[in-house]
């Protein structure tokens, strides 16, 4: 029988988190939840069985040594008890190999890695994302934000002092050494949902660094989200035509958002909205958003 995960947890929304992120990782694999009357399968019959418990609440269950078993919370190093979710999906794998889990994951879903190209207002900005884009329309239950654009043009943290610096995760994902796994150091919640590097030190940084670094660091998010089983928003604004197509190529999924639909008749932009679709990459999608379509719904053009 294929892999079955037997989980051990009283909170019915934690479970339904928990099994959001491992069937996510294991698409084929059978998923229940200790103790439900309409349980259907006994787990004595499952022969590759993992059992994952919440080890506040109970002791390691017993299935007649059937099944290895995984507690779900571990120490921090600070003394505190968190659920680490790549640690509890690396110990399902077992002996399967990190390339099979990674693949198992990039089948699971291929809209990991969004960009938004925006020339609208601040606020219709953030309006679009948080009715189109935003943390709850991922799959992952930490969803990363970065924006590539002016200082002055970022959102305000709604945390604050708590989303790091975007200027010091560009220049030290320039070092030989720096691995897409340790992105998430430089990240902290922005209070919105998201995980953010935060502003720049200096408004013009993500500039002044360059676009090649961009486009490097927006690779290393996508192999990050894919490793780590998670998603991630790239904003950018103010960029050349020519350097957006750059970060065009990275994305799974490309959202163009405009002022209205006049900006398409006679400005040139149906000219570049044609370089944005042919620089994505095989299997990628491309939709334009209007900011006028919110006065009274959301309305979405595929091309």
């Amino acid at each position: 029988m294929a892999l079955g995960i037997l989980v051990y947890e009283n909170d019915l929304y934690l479970y339904s988190l928990i099994r959001e992120r491992i069937s996510s990782r294991f698409p084929g694999a059978y998923i229940e939840r200790a103790g439900q009357e309409d349980q259907i399968t006994d787990p004595r019959l499952l022969t590759d069985l993992c059992i994952v418990y919440d080890n506040r609440q109970f002791d390691p269950p017993d299935q007649g040594g059937a099944g290895r078993q995984i507690p779900l919370f571990a120490d921090d190093g600070k003394g505190h008890s968190i659920i680490d979710m790549r640690r509890v999906i690396r110990q399902i794998g077992g002996e399967r190999t990190s390339d099979t889990v990674t693949e198992l994951a990039a089948a699971a879903g291929t809209d990991r890695l969004r960009l938004l190209i925006s020339f609208a207002y601040i606020d219709e900005r953030e309006n679009f994302i948080n009715k189109v884009t935003g943390p709850s329309t991922f799959v992952s239950m930490h969803p990363v934000r970065i924006d590539l654009m002016s200082g002055i043009r970022m959102p305000a943290p709604l945390i604050p002092g708590g989303t790091g610096s975007i200027t010091r995760l560009l220049r030290d994902s320039t070092g030989k050494r720096f691995d897409p796994s340790s992105i998430p150091d430089y990240l902290n919640p922005d209070g919105s949902g998201f995980l953010s590097a935060g502003r720049p030190d200096n408004d013009d940084d993500v500039f002044d660094i360059g676009a090649d670094v961009c486009a490097g660091l927006i690779k290393m998010i996508r192999d990050m989200c894919i490793r780590e089983d998670t998603g991630a928003l790239v904003a950018v604004e103010g960029w050349r035509m020519s350097e957006l197509t750059e970060f065009i190529k990275i994305c799974d999924t490309l959202h163009i958002l405009l002022p209205a639909r006049m900006c398409t008749e006679d400005t040139g932009m149906v000219k570049e909205l044609g370089r944005f679709k042919r620089s994505l990459r095989s299997g990628a999608l491309m939709t334009v958003h209007y900011c006028e379509d919110y006065k009274d719904q959301y309305e979405a053009v595929s091309i």
